[in-house]
């Protein structure tokens, strides 16, 4: 996420205001410091309430530049607590609203965040128009900014990937990955893209194509690169961790996969239950219990798969995670039956039932299936 380089730009251009708006743009820049602070701290709905405030003072300030970029990043804070819609929209008004004369990277920043946006609502489509849109405005303009030549490739091997195109996914990793570039800054809950995580990317690649020895060597190199920038305990360490986690369950090595699950759960419970992190906190949970089913530990199991569907039940769950939300119901309904509970067991199985038939409906609607 490219939150914090819009950030800068809108409050440098608080210093071109003339002056009888000086008054409006000290508050407005008051507001933003403010809403920053609330969302590195990740509290949310504050940064909310505070960027909505400074949404309102640049409409009132009648300055277009200003307000798109506030639109940014409003949808920044939408995207983090995953209402997608949301962030979708405001981030559809951030491109709306900017005017011709701006720093020419912007357009393809917010294009950019609003690809991530519809890829995980699965809206691919669309997620690649708006990434060949940001690819030809840059074209044109001739832009040179590595991390996001690197963003965009990264995107569309995330696209490919979703959509089974597992070759096509790898070519763009692997050039995203040859791209030298060191990320801008680091937020509370949400990173700029690292290279850690185009090759926590490539990994899984491998991981889908059975090419474990590959896998596990670029989801090592992942964890290795988001550590050295990160720390040893920052969330962003979690999506690679569940990754070889369940390389490690798939290929039977269920101890060790056990491992990367509890490690990745101590983080998340360290870090505060973010919306994100509840989110991730689900993908962990559901990825321990599957390995403690395949140690034959199905006691151990069977709260863990509770509790990870409490979470999608308390929090609005990303398109793109609905497979493995069906896969954790149809898990936790089969341990159910074995426990003598086949009323619930039957209710979780309709649950997941109605959730698959939502999902090949809207693949249909969509035209994304392939």
């Amino acid at each position: 996420m490219t939150k914090t380089r819009s950030a800068i730009f809108a409050v440098a251009a608080l210093a071109v205001f003339p002056g009888w708006l000086v008054g409006q743009s000290n508050y407005h820049a008051e507001l933003r410091q403010a809403e920053m602070r609330e969302f590195l701290a990740g509290h949310y709905a504050r940064a909310e309430t505070l960027m909505l405030q400074a949404v309102e003072s640049a409409l009132h300030g009648n300055d277009k530049y200003t307000v798109a970029l506030d639109y940014s990043a409003l949808g920044d804070i939408y995207q983090v607590e995953l209402r997608l819609p949301e962030a979708e929209q405001t981030y559809r008004k951030a491109i709306a609203t900017l005017p011709q004369q701006f720093p020419k990277t912007d357009l393809p920043d917010i294009l950019w965040k609003l690809a991530g946006v519809l890829t995980a609502e699965r809206q691919f489509d669309g997620a690649l128009a708006a990434i060949n849109e940001a690819s030809k405005f840059m074209i044109k303009n001739r832009l040179q900014d590595p991390q996001l030549d690197a963003e965009i490739l990264n995107d569309l091997g995330v696209i490919a990937l979703y959509r089974g195109k597992t070759r096509k996914a790898e070519t763009y990793f692997k050039r995203a990955s040859s791209i030298q570039f060191v990320p801008h800054d680091v937020l509370q809950d949400a990173v700029e893209l690292d290279p850690g995580d185009i090759l926590n990317n490539l990994g899984s690649v491998y991981q889908r194509t059975h090419q474990y020895a590959k896998a596990e060597d670029a989801f090592k190199r992942s964890l290795e690169s988001l550590q050295g920038r990160l720390g040893d305990s920052h969330p962003n360490l979690v999506t690679t961790l569940t990754n070889l986690g369940y390389l490690y369950a798939v290929t039977g090595r269920y101890k060790e996969a056990e491992d990367q699950y509890q490690r990745s759960r101590a983080i998340l419970e360290r870090s505060g239950l973010s919306v994100r992190n509840e989110r991730l906190l689900m993908l962990t949970l559901h990825g321990l219990a599957k390995a403690y089913i395949g140690e034959h530990q199905e006691m151990q199991a069977e709260p863990l798969l509770a509790q990870a569907l409490d979470i999608v039940h308390r929090i609005s769950m990303p398109a793109v995670d609905m497979p493995t939300v069906v896969d954790l119901l149809e898990t936790y309904s089969k341990l159910l039956r074995h426990s003598l509970n086949p009323s619930e067991a039957e209710r979780v199985q309709a649950e997941a039932q109605r959730i698959r038939a939502s999902m090949a409906f809207t693949v249909r609607a969509n035209g994304t299936s392939r």
